[in-house]
């Protein structure tokens, strides 16, 4: 088991280390996602305020590095790295419940709300979602979701209906919705969807806004349905190694991670919010058309929202989680309290953190 580096400094000349000693805890920290992304920015802010508090650091490894997105789970287990990202998507089979609440992307919510419901869902309501975690080694502590998905396609579509034997880029639930309207799934890398369209392999992706800049999508969609089609819920943004937690941090190094994980929650959404603001603008910019939906449209994306919840606890019972109607049921109603806050409270990021720190992380 790898363990955080220990730095011993003397401080002063004359005197020594043994009086003069401070120690300074270094966790390294592995995510598959590029230094860019909305939720690697937000883990710089909350590292460096982490370090403005306590004598603990964070190196950190992006884009891939160090931990894969298949990786990053055993890699906290086994010491590669001390914390990570892990997209509980990727791990069906080791993490089912998170898998689950994964599959519910058409839960209604936008990024602050989704990131602080997951968030205190998890640590304060779901104790088998942390036992999933734990039993790999991994201590969760901090979630954040993403702003919502699209269907982007090489051309523009009048009705659901252009798309019926189409085959178009989906993963995860949104497998269920290509062939809910008739089309045909195709579960192409992301970094291989631009060519695919390009070639006519595919004729449209559901994704995220941010594939348009990410994989230069906007190079090749031309058209953009300007109707959210869910999000991803509940990526995993700061898992610890829980052996490491337990025995090598110290009480100050704890208080400081814990006292600034609101603000990596809610700093990974208003990030995500102000990118998605700023990759749409672009997009029109560089000619994308979003187009206005139907009513057909829209009753059509409201049946299928509201046949999920059914598919996501079946989805989940398929695959071993024996209480997944009672987790659904408490992960809606948190997600709909979340969503009266995050309004009442008018979408301040601050007001949400604060919120967090005292409703979820005080005297944990």
């Amino acid at each position: 088991m790898k363990h955080p580096i220990i730095a011993a400094t003397a401080t002063a000349l004359g005197v020594t280390a043994a009086t003069a000693t401070l120690a300074e805890t270094t966790l390294a920290y592995g995510s598959w996602a590029p230094s860019s992304d909305p939720a690697s920015k937000a883990f710089d802010t909350f590292s460096e305020a982490v370090a403005d508090t306590a004598a603990v650091r964070f190196d950190t490894f992006y884009d891939g590095s160090v931990v894969g997105m298949r990786t990053v789970l055993g890699g906290i287990e086994d010491g590669l790295v001390d914390v990570g990202y892990v997209a509980g998507a990727i791990y069906q089979a080791e993490m089912p419940i998170d898998s689950m609440l994964t599959q519910f992307s058409v839960v209604e919510a936008n990024p602050l709300s989704i990131s602080a419901a997951v968030t205190d869902f998890i640590l304060n309501d779901c104790d088998d979602c942390r036992a999933e975690a734990q039993g790999h080694g991994v201590l969760p502590l901090a979630y954040a979701g993403t702003p919502h998905f699209y269907l982007m396609c090489k051309d523009p579509i009048a009705s659901f209906d252009d798309l019926k034997g189409e085959s178009i880029r989906a993963a995860s639930a949104n497998l269920r919705f290509v062939n809910f309207i008739g089309a045909t799934p195709v579960n192409t890398p992301t970094t291989e969807v631009m060519e695919a369209i390009q070639r006519g392999q595919v004729e449209c992706a559901v994704g995220s806004i941010f594939w348009l800049q990410a994989y230069s999508l906007w190079d090749s969609v031309g058209y953009v349905l300007d109707l959210p089609m869910g999000q991803y819920n509940n990526g995993l943004v700061f898992g610890v190694n829980e052996e490491i937690w337990n025995d090598d941090l110290d009480d100050d190094a704890r208080a400081a991670i814990l006292g600034n994980l609101p603000t990596l929650v809610t700093q990974a959404a208003a990030n995500g919010i102000v990118a998605a603001d700023a990759i749409r603008a672009e997009s029109i910019e560089r000619g994308v058309v979003w187009g206005e939906p139907t009513d057909e449209m829209r009753a059509t994306m409201a049946e299928w929202f509201a046949s999920e919840r059914a598919s996501v606890q079946k989805w989940g019972e398929d695959h071993g989680v024996t209480n997944a109607a009672t987790i659904l049921d408490g992960f809606v109603a948190k997600v709909a309290h979340w969503n009266a806050r995050v309004g009442e409270l008018n979408g301040d990021a601050d007001a949400v953190r604060a919120e967090l720190a005292e409703t979820v992380y005080a005297g944990r």
